[in-house]
């Protein structure tokens, strides 16, 4: 947490729009939670950060922050969101639980 802090200072400090500072933490903070539920599989985590951008487009990441609300637009994004990190076979890595 203390990381995100830091970086969040840094992007106030410089010419960032508040759109950048939301995306970088959002990006970071559910990157870092993926790279949790990877264990210690070091190609997950890789996979993980070269992935999340593009994730993040894939899944519009933007549509659910702004229907946070929705019950439907969380299923959405969830299942898109996480069936999208794949490893070099194609297979996902993770599973959305929508319990």
């Amino acid at each position: 947490m203390k990381v995100l802090v830091v970086i969040l200072s840094l992007f106030l400090l410089t010419s960032c729009t508040e759109a950048d500072v939301e995306e970088l933490m959002f990006r970071k903070i559910i990157e870092y939670d993926l790279i949790k539920l990877c264990e210690d599989d070091e190609q997950c985590k890789l996979d993980v950060k070269s992935q999340i951008k593009g994730c993040m487009v894939s899944s519009d990441w933007q549509g659910y922050i702004k229907n946070q609300d929705d019950d439907e637009e969380l299923t959405r994004f969830t299942v898109q969101f996480y069936d999208c990190f794949v490893d070099a076979e194609g297979q996902p890595y993770f599973e959305a639980n929508l319990d």
